[in-house]
């Protein structure tokens, strides 16, 4: 009797399954190295390096990592991040607010001394609100803890003001201008 005719990829001491047996099992091709890969050394008591507690990539040194920032408590109802809240929640339209209402939401952060991003933020915080299904006039309330995590923006002085750069010029033409009305004054008369 001669031997079945071999299918390709299995070897010949590998039995072909015939699926016809009723536990299902089905005969496993067993896998072995190529005769290649199959004599090469290999080290079993390889001494292990303890690992590096962490991991530098450069020769610089480390970098100071510095713990999240703290919370702001909103300062009352005149804090810009809760008037930009109260007047979003004024200008949505369900959940959504137009292109045109979150510009002038911006403009107003700009007036704020907010940042276009913390606008943004707030603008974020306030539809989030909205879309979980909160009246729109109590999202500003609802999202209050997440609105004390933007940065509220620097308080300037009337000397800050003055010593920043629209101050500084604003004074040299003032003073140009009592200068030059000075000597109009004194040649008139």
């Amino acid at each position: 009797m001669s031997a079945p005719p071999r299918q390709p990829g299995r070897s010949a001491s590998t039995p072909a399954s015939t699926g016809r047996g009723t536990s299902g099992f089905r005969a496993r091709r067993i896998r072995t190295l190529p005769a290649n890969l199959a004599n090469l050394p290999v080290e079993v008591d390889a001494p292990r390096r303890p690992a590096p507690s962490r991991l530098r990539l450069t020769n610089a040194p480390p970098v100071a990592v510095r713990n999240a920032p703290q919370t702001t408590p909103l300062q009352g109802s005149s804090d810009p991040r809760w008037v930009l809240a109260v007047r979003t929640a004024e200008l949505l339209q369900g959940n959504i607010l137009s292109p045109e209402r979150r510009e002038r939401i911006i403009r107003m952060a700009r007036l704020f001394d907010l940042t276009p991003f913390d606008a943004n933020m707030i603008i974020a915080i306030v539809q989030d609100q909205a879309r979980r299904g909160i009246a729109p006039h109590l999202c500003p309330a609802a999202g209050e803890p997440q609105l004390r995590m933007i940065t509220p923006p620097k308080r300037t002085t009337i000397l800050q003001a003055i010593g920043s750069r629209y101050g500084t010029r604003v004074i040299a033409l003032l003073s140009i201008l009592i200068a030059i009305e000075a000597a109009i004054l004194l040649w008139a008369f």
